[in-house]
């Protein structure tokens, strides 16, 4: 992935679409609303979308693995 592909992805993730995919209310978790649970949730989301930027990819978009043979 070139340097600015991964920029543009980084800075799509933030904690309005975590919340949106965890289905924890953003409001109540910047409040600190919200149950511990919750905020794990939002934050495993944000951290698998992270780990998801340093995963290879070919341009089909499929994931290449390393082959130590």
């Amino acid at each position: 992935m070139e340097d600015l592909e991964y920029i543009k992805k980084f800075s799509k993730i933030n904690v309005k679409n975590a919340c949106k995919k965890s289905r924890v209310n953003r409001g109540n978790l910047l409040n600190n609303r919200t149950t511990k649970e919750n905020i794990k949730k939002v934050r495993e989301e944000i951290e698998s979308q992270i780990a998801g930027l340093y995963i290879k990819r070919d341009s089909n978009d499929n994931i290449l693995q390393d082959r130590k043979e």
